[in-house]
This record gives structure tokens, sequence and C-alpha cells, in this order.
């Protein structure tokens, strides 16, 4: 059911749409080293004054394949921040009715700075919107930046009107209202911006929340439902700050390979420490990293049990010592803490085992990536008499049966003579972010999918509504991508002709796709998307998407 409608794009978006990349294929391709050691050197890429001193222990320009790094172990203080819930109000039409506005503020993302951000009803990050399945819901998205922006639902079954795109630009001091009703099984969902070029740094100053969709599973499956008690969100972002506390972002070309920090936050606090009853807990994780890949585990090896993947509730637990997310992808996960009171566990991410593999090209790691590092500790108090359980069997999953042809996606990487591109750009890089933070590199061709990359006024695919279809992606770069799809949720098929791990076998709408690998998934396209407001699908890592990694389909 749609509630508003906005039938042409702002004259923002038009203006923005006159940058047609060349569609040409390109057969060699660059990774981080080589960017390096590109013409004139590394010391030609980095644009950051020399003045500004800078905390960069997190990068490390030296080769270590095959060796674990060697890094700080984090100091844990200060309570987990636990966004707000937000349940909306009765609008006079009976409408439940949501008011977010962007701005901007002042966080403590570590102890002792101030750091200037951007937030949703704050100063970081935005509210947990509890979105009730199967009622209409309004939510009016004010603008209060200097830029413009958008706000996407990403994970939600809405129209292409309603998905808070590219297209769908709120200027400054402008709302934007969003009507629809979303009908599809209980999830973490989030939002995030998502302007043409600029997603990147618009999520790195701080714009993100969680959107959760309910409708009552978890408490009829006895489920850890107790917000802040036993029901944590968990939203893993890195960030890179200079001595003043100011956000750095791109501050090198090399980060459009992916911008990395060196600063773990967790709900906008680095090294924070949560505090738990001895039962049953959930953890709602979210990577809303720009680019970062973790390999989350528990200290000692612990066992934890994977419950839902990015849409929805697994059919059944899956018993696991390690999961690997990548940007935008989530996870809830259940551990038992029954027989711990009174003890300290940390969850963190076992890197060096798996991400350094993810790619042919040392230098497309950090040194956390070649290391294992805690990000949240977590302390064990006494049980409430509140505590969930562990349910055998969660909810069976409807199996999708293609009733349209197949799509094939490739997706590649950066070529070398893309490389001066990144360069000229990030000398060029406006620095409106807050405090001056840069926007960095964006609307670059750097990255493709099926050699083309994105332009707004190309249409790259067009599908039939009421489809449901099989797509194949195949990552011919030599790193590690991912792939997102709007508007749907899909089922995977296989990973290189193989059944996807038990983990992956419910609902997702983004994936991680190794170098060489082919992934099949199927999806249905039940909601229209017309050519003035189309879905888009690309890669999650961030400043991949906003340099060309990103299409457009319409359905119709």
């Amino acid at each position: 059911m749609l509630w508003f409608l906005r039938l042409h794009p702002h004259p923002e978006v038009k203006a923005m749409t006159h940058h047609t990349f060349p569609q040409k294929p390109v057969a060699s391709f660059i990774s981080r080293r080589q960017f390096l050691t590109y013409g004139a050197g590394a010391s030609a890429l980095l644009t950051l004054p020399a003045a500004m001193a800078m905390d960069m222990s997190g990068m490390n320009m030296t080769s270590t394949k095959g060796r674990t790094s060697s890094i700080p172990k984090p100091v844990f203080s200060g309570t987990l921040p636990i966004p707000p819930v937000y349940t909306g109000g009765w609008g006079h039409d009976k409408v439940r009715e949501y008011h977010l506005r962007i701005g901007g503020g002042h966080s403590t993302l570590h102890p002792g700075l101030e750091t200037a951000t951007w937030g949703y009803n704050g100063a970081v990050l935005g509210p947990a919107l509890r979105i009730p399945r199967g009622q209409p819901v309004r939510l009016y998205v004010h603008n209060g930046l200097d830029q413009s922006t958008t706000t996407h639902w990403h994970g939600a079954h809405v129209p292409g009107t309603m998905d808070g795109g590219p297209q769908s630009l709120i200027l400054p001091g402008k709302t934007w209202t969003y009507g629809y009703t979303i009908d599809q099984p209980e999830a973490t969902l989030w939002y995030h911006p998502h302007p043409a070029g600029r997603t990147g740094p618009h999520v790195y100053a701080g714009l993100a929340g969680l959107y959760l969709v309910e409708d009552g599973t978890d408490r009829r499956l006895g489920l850890p439902h107790h917000w802040g008690v036993d029901d944590i969100p968990v939203i893993v972002q890195d960030r890179l700050l200079d001595a003043r506390g100011r956000l750095v972002y791109m501050p090198q070309a090399m980060d459009v390979m992916g911008m990395k920090g060196n600063r773990f936050l967790i709900n906008g606090r680095e090294s924070p420490i949560l505090k738990v009853p001895a039962q049953w807990l959930r953890l709602r994780l979210l990577n809303a990293s720009n680019a970062r890949i973790y390999n989350f585990a528990l200290t000692g090896d612990q066992t934890f049990y994977v419950i839902a993947s990015d849409a929805g509730y697994l059919e059944s637990p899956v018993r696991v010592q390690r999961l690997l997310l990548a940007p935008a992808e989530r996870a809830e996960i259940l551990l038992d803490l029954r027989a711990m009171e009174g003890k300290r566990l940390w969850l963190r991410s076992d890197s060096a085992a798996v991400i350094p593999g993810l790619s042919l090209h040392p230098m497309d790691s950090d040194q956390f990536d070649r290391s294992n590092f805690n990000l949240l500790e977590i302390q064990v108090d006494t049980a409430t008499s509140t505590g969930g359980q562990l349910p055998d069997h969660l909810v069976d999953i409807p199996r999708l049966q293609a009733n349209a042809g197949s799509r094939r996606f490739t997706l590649r990487g950066m070529a070398m003579d893309k490389m001066p591109l990144a360069q000229q750009a990030l000398a060029k890089a406006l620095h409106n972010g807050p405090a001056q933070m840069s926007m960095g590199v964006g609307r670059e061709p750097l990255f493709s999918i099926n050699n083309q990359y994105m332009n707004m006024q190309v249409i790259n695919q067009r599908l039939r509504l009421g489809s449901t279809e099989i797509w194949e992606v195949y990552n011919d770069a030599e790193m590690a991508h991912t792939f997102h799809v709007h508007g749907t949720s899909f089922q995977i098929l296989s990973r290189n002709g193989k059944a996807p791990p038990a983990y992956e076998a419910g609902w997702k709408d983004t994936l991680l796709i190794r170098r060489a690998e082919t992934v099949r998934f199927i999806a249905h396209y039940g909601h229209p998307a017309p050519d003035d407001f189309p879905y888009m699908y690309h890669c999650h890592m961030l400043e991949h998407e906003d340099n060309g990694m990103m299409g457009q389909f319409t359905v119709s």
C-alpha cells in the first residue's frame, strides 16, 4: 500500500547525471601495492597536509604476507551505548508515523576525544526503528545538513519510489516522506544514506541505524527479546581519527580500494563494556563498516548459535565458532552464558586466518586484517527471571522456484589506467563533512559490473513485475567483493556449484563473493520500480559502490 509518491527526481539529481562513464572493458587491474608504487610512488598519493598530526597506527604500508601482525591491545572502558527503540506515534489518520532528522553533533567515539559526527535524531547513528509487519507506516526524514543526502531502507521490500536510492535526494532543509506497508519476515534490517558518489563519506560520518521488522516470532519462540538486557544490537564500524579526534576519510588515494580505520566502534563507542545476565544472550550483529570484513568469534573458541541472517530467521540454529560478515551483512547469534556468572568474555575478530587470503595482494590487507583483535568486552552478572531459550526449530522457509530467465553479472576490479583518476579526484575533493572531513573520491569510473560503470541515465536491467529469477554473479577481480540487491531478499543456491553453508541457508540481501567465485541466488521481485526511481544492485564496499560498481534495474 502506497501513501506517498514523488513522480520526478529532484533537479539536483538531473544535474548530476551528465557525467557518462566509458563502458569499454579493460584487461589490467590494480592491487593496493601496485597503486602505491605506480608512477611517482607512494608520496604522490598523500594528499593530507603534513601539519595535520594523525594517529595512523592502524595503517601498515609494508608487506607482511604469511605472518600475523602485532597490534596494541585495546583498553575496554565505558558502557556499551544501546540505540533507543523508536516505535513511532499515531498520525491523524491512524497511520504509524516516524520522524527522523539528519543533522550534525559531537560524539565521544574514543574516551577523551570529542568528534564531530552526523546522526539521525542525535549526534551519531540513529534510533532502532520498530516496524510492525503488515501495518501501514509513514516516515518523515528531514535533512538538517548543508548538503543533499538520501535515506535507504536496506533490505526492506518496498517500491522503488520508497526505496531511498540515489534518485531520492533530500535537499538541505527539506523533508522526504515515505509511506508503505512492510510484508516480509521478522528481521534485523538497517537504514543509511545512498547519495550517488557520496554514500561512503555519509555513512562514515555516522549516518546509520537499525530497522527492526517485527511480527512477534521471537516472542512465540521464546528467544531473548528484552532490548538492552538480553537482546543487544551490535553495530560494528572502524574509523580513523586524527590527534584532535576528527574523522579522517580517504587520506590517500589507495583508500578507494576500501576505507579502513584503526579504531573499532560498537554502537558508536570504541572498546566498550557490556554487562549482561547469566542466561541466553542474543546479539544482533551488523557490519556497518565501509569496507572491512570481520571474522567474528568469542574468546576461548566458545561456540555460539546463528539463528538469523540478513533478512530473517534460519530454519534451525547453526552451531559455529566463527562467522564471517562482510560490509552490510547481518546475523543474529545466541550465546549460552548460563554457567558464566561472574566471568568475562570478548567478542572478537579472528581475521588473520581468513582475511588476507581474500585478495591476491598483501597490500589489500592492513595489520588488523592480519591479526586477531577484541571488539567488545562482555561481563556476565546474575541471571534475571525472564531468560530466553534456544529453540530446536525456528521457522519454515518456503523455497523459491524460478518463473523467468536467469541473468549473469561479472564484477571487475580497478584497472591500471584508472589510477590517475583517483589521484586527481582526491586532490579536488570537497571538505564539507563534519569538521571539514573530506568527501574523498566519488563518481569516478574505477570498478565495474559487466564492464559498465554506474550511470544514473542508464537502466542496466529490466525485470517483469512478479518474476522470480536466478542471478549468477562471478567475481573476476583480484579481491573479494560484495553484492547487494535492493527491494527484495534472496536465497543462495550455490557457491562454485556447491551448497552454501548452513548459516547462509536463509533469507539474504547481501553477499560476500570471493575472487574467482561464482554465486547463484534466486529472488522474487514483487514491487514496482519505474525508470525514474529504479532499484540498485551494487558492491557494498562503499568506496567501490561510489566509484562505478553499481547498476540500476526496473521492475514493471
